[in-house]
């Protein structure tokens, strides 16, 4: 017996029945790609939906994540940044009182040079005179002017530039107040005993005889035993008698100063020594030339008499 296979046609078309309550039934063929076609786009997109909502997810991450860090960093820099506004304002307010030092150093300097008698040199003035943020208001106005209109770094470079130059200022005016000092030690300009000035320098009568002489110094009465000082540091170089001077004492002070004290009752020093301004070094009397009880006190500058009275208390 023969076996016949009989092939069904695919299908091309799916009906749909529509059953109405009222009327006929309805027939409508749709053809079987259509719902393929719709069920393909639908899972196209599902998909597409998919992977825009996940590349819009990993996005929005990216972004936060980019921006959490953005904020961090900005956040440091409004940090750093604030900081270095401090440290700013700290600089300027160092600067400040850097220069405030500078000033009271160099009215300082100012006020010293005036105690001793010290004038500027002129290479001193003429730094002064170029850099007006030296020395008084002028300094005050320069350093302390608007920050605003100055580079911190460049003021803080000529801050340095001052200091160093009040540095070897002040080195030179330490050497210069001392020696200063020690030439003032030295001038015999103090007075050296108390009384009353009986004669003074230049010519004057003869008080043993008749016509004038020279008087070589001053004579101050007082009675005996007066103590004289020494007008100036130095060292005794003559400790003796003379007809004329009688017991006397010759102090050599350097800087071409010598002073002599004569008609001594009593001397205390002897040659060598070394006095100090102000010490003690004999009694008042009236030995040799005299007519009375004084001292006989005489400065010689480079070998020549001067007037005591222009000497004493005279700090040039």
């Amino acid at each position: 017996m023969k076996t016949v296979h009989i092939k069904s046609k695919p299908q091309k078309s799916i009906s749909l029945l529509i059953v109405p309550h009222s009327k006929e039934i309805s027939q409508i063929n749709i053809a079987t790609w259509i719902p393929k076609f719709f069920l393909g786009l639908i899972l196209v997109v599902l998909l597409t939906s998919g992977y825009l909502t996940y590349d819009l997810y990993s996005s929005h991450n990216r972004l936060k994540e980019s921006y959490d860090e953005k904020a961090h960093i900005l956040k440091d820099l409004e940090e750093l940044n604030e900081q270095q506004k401090r440290e700013i304002e700290n600089l300027r307010l160092k600067s400040a009182e850097v220069q405030e030092k500078l000033d009271s150093i160099a009215q300082l300097q100012e006020t010293v040079r005036n105690l001793v008698g010290l004038e500027k040199t002129s290479e001193e003035s003429t730094n002064n005179d170029a850099s007006p943020s030296r020395g008084g208001p002028a300094l005050r106005r320069s350093s302390v002017m608007d920050y605003e209109d100055i580079d911190l770094n460049t003021k803080m470079k000529e801050l340095s530039s001052q200091l160093d130059q009040s540095s070897l200022e002040l080195s030179t005016l330490i050497d210069d107040v001392e020696k200063r000092l020690k030439y003032l030690d030295a001038k015999p300009n103090l007075m050296p005993t108390s009384g009353r000035i009986t004669s003074g320098f230049g010519n004057r009568k003869n008080p043993f005889g008749r016509g004038t002489e020279f008087h070589n110094g001053i004579d101050i009465a007082n009675s005996s035993g007066t103590k004289i000082k020494a007008a100036g540091s130095g060292v005794v170089t003559f400790a003796g008698y003379s007809s004329g001077y009688g017991r006397y004492i010759i102090i050599s002070h350097g800087y071409g100063y010598q002073s002599i004290y004569g008609h001594n009752r009593k001397l205390l020093v002897k040659v060598g020594d070394k006095v100090e301004k102000g010490q003690i070094i004999s009694e008042m009397g009236s030995t040799g030339r005299s007519t009375g009880t004084h001292l006989h006190f005489e400065v010689r500058l480079n070998g020549k008499p001067v007037n005591p009275m222009n000497v004493i208390n005279n700090m040039d």
